[in-house]
């Protein structure tokens, strides 16, 4: 496996980034905006990670792994790539943001450092045409996660 910058002739890989957002026109909104970073597998794109810069932070808008390589720490490694890359910018903190019902990605970053600093009440229900339901429960409200970069 090896982790390697997106370039502009690469393909965009939307069969990967719809696993964690459903919206092709909200990827585009943020994918060409974002430093984008693909896991790959010889030439197969196993895994995925858009990180946007702030000003003061980054901002992760999309990670997502091919289901046959979760639970790999795949993710991790992605994350922790995103980490070194935005410590590499000179920002403070990195953000993400999920839903109420993204429990395996609730564990995920806060396994990883990360605190919920806010919620954001029905988001998903407001952004979103058709409703996202995961583990049962419907994804009403936006969880924001922070992780201070140590310098």
């Amino acid at each position: 496996m090896e982790i390697k910058q997106w370039l502009k002739y690469d393909i965009i890989p939307y069969e990967i980034l719809l696993l964690a957002d459903p919206d092709i026109p909200t990827i585009d909104r943020y994918f060409f905006e974002s430093d984008v970073f693909l896991l790959q597998d010889g030439t197969y794109v196993s895994g995925v990670i858009c990180i946007k810069s702030k000003e003061k932070a980054a901002e992760i808008m999309n990670i997502a792994i091919a289901p046959e390589y979760q639970g790999h720490k795949y993710g991790t490694q992605l994350l922790e790539h995103a980490i070194h890359h935005v410590t590499s910018l000179h920002k403070d903190q990195i953000i993400t943001k999920t839903a109420n019902s993204s429990i395996q990605a609730l564990a995920f970053y806060q396994k990883l450092g990360f605190r919920m600093i806010a919620i954001i009440p029905d988001f998903f229900t407001k952004h979103y045409s058709d409703p996202i339901w995961e583990n049962g429960i419907l994804a009403q409200d936006q969880i924001v996660l922070s992780r201070l970069i140590d310098t």
